[in-house]
């Protein structure tokens, strides 16, 4: 592992669109910049997701080789993913959003290209009910398993209900 001696850097937002735009268009993936209070978003399709991520982390002088969170916030009519990358190197901040259908929420999973997007993906499938193409390991990560739809989902019902805790045979 190289250690690199990273110095505070003052970024522009200016800079960091001039780095991506051109080579996402090379690539072939759609992106529109915004910026509010400094912090730069960009959208893009949600079947570039995978291609946009592996991009933003492959290339040299990007280096987005750090995710710090990956959520979800429904809207009702559809389901955004949020996903917010770093770059050590450049001290770039981007949060990247995909709009997914509210009905049959579906994406690739990043686990591939962020190690760490593992468990926020599996809460976010388990939370929203978003289907994470790819994953290696979608399996329950907080719920019993027994809900009746997605908790944090606007549309889910909350009901009061006495339950015996039963604890599982085996933790893993």
């Amino acid at each position: 592992m190289e250690i690199i001696n990273y110095e505070y850097k003052k970024t522009d937002n200016r800079d960091v669109i001039a780095a991506i735009q051109p080579k996402a268009e090379t690539a072939g993936v759609a992106v529109k910049f915004s910026e509010f209070k400094e912090q730069l978003f960009c959208e893009i399709d949600s079947a570039d997701i995978k291609k946009f991520c592996s991009l933003l982390n492959s290339d040299a002088e990007l280096s987005f080789e750090y995710i710090k969170f990956l959520t979800a916030v429904d809207y009702v009519e559809y389901i955004e993913m949020v996903y917010c990358l770093y770059s050590f190197k450049n001290n770039w901040s981007i949060i990247i959003k995909v709009k997914l259908d509210g009905r049959k929420p579906v994406v690739d999973s990043v686990c591939s290209i962020y190690r760490g997007a593992d468990w926020h993906e599996r809460e976010t499938a388990e939370m929203f009910g978003i289907d994470i193409m790819d994953h290696p390991n979608l399996k329950h990560l907080l719920l019993a398993g027994d809900e009746d739809g997605y908790p944090l989902r606007k549309n889910f019902e909350i009901k009061w209900e006495e339950r015996e805790y039963i604890p599982p045979e085996k933790f893993e």
